[in-house]
């Protein structure tokens, strides 16, 4: 192995290069990375694109147990049932499901409103 002398010159010219080179690999590493954030790879999953995803907005706003309650109050106040709102919620407590449960809460909403809105179609019943 054989090294060659350099002079001041040569020597500040290489190190302009190698510091040229560090920033391109700087820049391909930051690219591969954005790359990686927008696709999933391999068996690997992806988190920063599933949290910044609507479909995952929207999910967590489907589980929220605040939204749901409030949309389940705006229901049993729209066909003027606010004062049995906790009987019915005892109910489904009854059927062995949980009110704290998003899921379960929203389901029960769909059933009391398509059965009021039966009842109304039924007798007729204008709000």
């Amino acid at each position: 192995m054989e090294f060659t002398r350099m002079n001041a010159e040569q020597m500040r010219r290489k190190a302009i290069q190698n510091s040229k080179e560090k920033e391109r690999q700087a820049k391909n590493a930051q690219v591969q990375l954005e790359n990686l954030s927008r696709h999933s790879y391999g068996n690997n999953l992806d988190i920063r694109a599933i949290l910044k995803s609507n479909q995952f907005k929207e999910t967590k706003d489907y589980f929220d147990i605040r939204k749901v309650e409030s949309e389940y109050e705006d229901m049993m106040t729209h066909n003027k049932l606010i004062d049995k709102k906790e009987k019915y919620k005892d109910y489904l407590k009854s059927l062995g499901h949980e009110t704290n449960d998003a899921h379960s809460l929203r389901q029960w909403s769909k059933i009391i409103d398509e059965i009021v809105g039966d009842v109304k179609l039924a007798y007729d019943i204008k709000n």
